[in-house]
């Protein structure tokens, strides 16, 4: 599945609006999930509902790596462009 950086941006906010409840216009690809208020568990659900969404398979340190939510896109659109070349 090909997947671009919004699209990944889209799913985010989507996947924290619902974890923490808060209001999408309150959550912006600059935040870092852990002004958000993401925790241990909730970031490794964050990665691997990414992983079943986008089929992929990343990093499980990906969302300390890769700590705001744009940065975490760029990286999961790479991850999906090179599972796309490679396959």
């Amino acid at each position: 599945m090909a997947v671009s950086p919004s699209d990944v941006e889209e799913f985010c906010i989507n996947y924290l609006r619902r974890t923490l409840e808060i209001p999408p216009e309150q959550i912006v690809p600059e935040a870092s999930f852990a002004r958000l208020g993401l925790d241990s568990a909730s970031k490794v659900h964050l990665v691997v509902e990414i992983e079943d969404w986008a089929g992929v398979e990343l990093d499980p340190e990906a969302v300390a790596n890769y700590p705001r939510i744009a940065d975490l896109a760029a990286y999961v659109a790479t991850c999906a462009a090179d599972r796309g070349k490679a396959g």
